[in-house]
Order: C-alpha cells, then sequence, then structure tokens
C-alpha cells in the first residue's frame, strides 16, 4: 500500500482504545462553582452550535436546587457576550453512564487565532441567588491551518461573511494592463 508523504494517517486500534474519544472536556473548578469547558480545535470565523451535557451534580454542589427552576439564563451583565450566547438550558435531565446531565446549548463563534476563553455567568430563572461560571476554552485555527475534526455535540452552523466571500471568490488582484 502506497502512502502520500502528504497525509497523516492513525491506527484504528490507537482510535478506538477508549482513551481517545472525542468528547467534550469538562473540568470542574476546586471552589465548584465554574465550569472549564475544553472545545478542542475549531477554525477562525466559523459559529459553532455546542451541546453541553453539564452533570447535575456539579449544579447541586454549587447551591442550585435543579427543581425549583424551570431553567437556566445569562445573569444580567451591563456588557453582553457577543461570541457566546447560551440558546437553551432547561432543567429536564438525560443519564449519561448512570449520572445525570442537563442539556445546555451554546453558540460559540471563533474570532480570533490562538487560545479563546469565553465566559457564561448561569443563574435560575426563578431563583437567581445562585451562579455557575461556564468557561468555554478553544484553540482557533487561522485562516489556511486546516479543518479540524469537531468533537461530538459541536456543529459548525456558520461562516462569517467576509471570510465566505474571501474563499469563495474568483477576483485574481490587479493585473498589469496591457
Amino acid at each position: 500500500m502506497e502512502d502520500s508523504p502528504h497525509h497523516v494517517h492513525f491506527d484504528q486500534t490507537v482510535i478506538n482504545d477508549g482513551l481517545h474519544d472525542n468528547s467534550i472536556i469538562y473540568q470542574v473548578a476546586p471552589d465548584g462553582r465554574s465550569l472549564m469547558v475544553h472545545l478542542g480545535f475549531l477554525q477562525i470565523k466559523r459559529r459553532y452550535r455546542i451541546e453541553l451535557n453539564v452533570p447535575a451534580q456539579l449544579l447541586k454542589n454549587a447551591g442550585f436546587q435543579i427543581g425549583a427552576n424551570t431553567g437556566f439564563v445569562v445573569q444580567d451583565n451591563p456588557v453582553p457576550n457577543l461570541n457566546c450566547t447560551l440558546v437553551e438550558f432547561n432543567n429536564q435531565t438525560v443519564l449519561i453512564k448512570d449520572e445525570e446531565h442537563l442539556a445546555v446549548v451554546v453558540e460559540f463563534f471563533a474570532y480570533k487565532e490562538k487560545l479563546v476563553k469565553e465566559h457564561l455567568h448561569l443563574c435560575g430563572k426563578e431563583d437567581a441567588s445562585h451562579t455557575l461560571e461556564l468557561v468555554l476554552v478553544a484553540r482557533v485555527l487561522g485562516k489556511g491551518k486546516g479543518t479540524p475534526m469537531l468533537r461530538n455535540g459541536i456543529h459548525c452552523i456558520g461562516v462569517d461573511p467576509e471570510e465566505q466571500e474571501s474563499e469563495l471568490s474568483d477576483w485574481q488582484g490587479f493585473g498589469s494592463a496591457k
């Protein structure tokens, strides 16, 4: 079998070993009031729909009474976050690996290259006394740096119009006049 020197090939036994899955990684802060969400690699000037499964125990540890709220919202902030918005967060739990999780949907815009951290401060719709900070972290690849394999639950839903136009343009630039 001939392999092209310009393509990377991964051994399927390594990919399917149970250690290298393609899941979003969650990391709870020691105080239990914030959750780091590692999204992996994304591409610049792309808008993503991210479906998260937040452990219900984390919310309980942060002081939330899940049954006391019909859902959760972004805490009032004088400067809204334009690059990361909460789309949906109700209090319906789902079982994943014998643990209760709450489904959260976030829209995320990868607006710059390198490391991007976006913060969402969430509180209950009816009881805003307790907050949970979601910190979404992504490595954003610049134009021409490749196309990342998106983790499970992350879907590209749009490309910035300026970026899309420049990729699809057939303009050849200024030429010499004859």
